[in-house]
């Protein structure tokens, strides 16, 4: 495997995302999103776009309380963040982000040293790519802005996933998220 040009693999990460947010914006002019999000895994087999609206939310709920017996009520804040119920995940837009997950195969096939020797570049190129995206504004400023939580998720570790958070996000943005309970 060749050697990987990380700055470019952040630009093709902020390219692809925003060209998939965009599209699912202009798709959904009337949602309130308050969440977008990497979707991967730990060893970055994969990344796609995943985003959440308060409306999806709500539809969730309204799901989950349909079905149960009990007389505990699923809330907004046990499914907030549970991504795999979100309204967008993964949201389909493979051509988007196809050259950052070619890397990203390219990578996790090689020969377990070269995987070992590149996969930290990578997690820091992805988080590169995503935090250019949110320098430019792409997201939001101020009020707007703090509406928004930027995040990654897959099966991860909690520890990976808050770095990411804090990372990202102004700092009220971060801190009301690591103040969620992951139960």
């Amino acid at each position: 495997m060749t050697s990987i040009d990380c700055n470019k693999l952040a630009e093709q990460l902020r390219d692809g995302l925003r060209a998939t947010f965009t599209e699912l914006m202009a798709e959904n002019p009337d949602l309130s999103f308050y969440t977008f999000a990497l979707f991967t895994d730990d060893s970055l087999q994969f990344a796609h776009a995943a985003a959440n609206s308060e409306e999806g939310l709500v539809k969730t709920l309204e799901r989950y309380n349909a079905d149960r017996d009990d007389d505990e009520p699923v809330t907004s804040n046990n499914m907030r963040w549970a991504y795999g119920d979100w309204q967008f995940f993964p949201i389909e837009a493979e051509e988007h982000l196809a050259p950052v997950n070619l890397v990203l195969q390219d990578n996790f096939t090689a020969e377990e040293d070269v995987f070992e020797a590149q996969i930290e570049s990578l997690w820091k190129a992805l988080l590169k790519g995503f935090s250019l995206l949110n320098e430019e504004g792409f997201f939001g400023e101020g009020d707007a802005r703090s509406k928004i939580t930027l995040l990654v998720v897959g099966h991860l570790s909690d520890e990976t996933v808050d770095e990411w958070v804090e990372a990202l996000n102004p700092e009220d943005v971060a801190q009301r998220f690591l103040d969620w309970d992951y139960g």
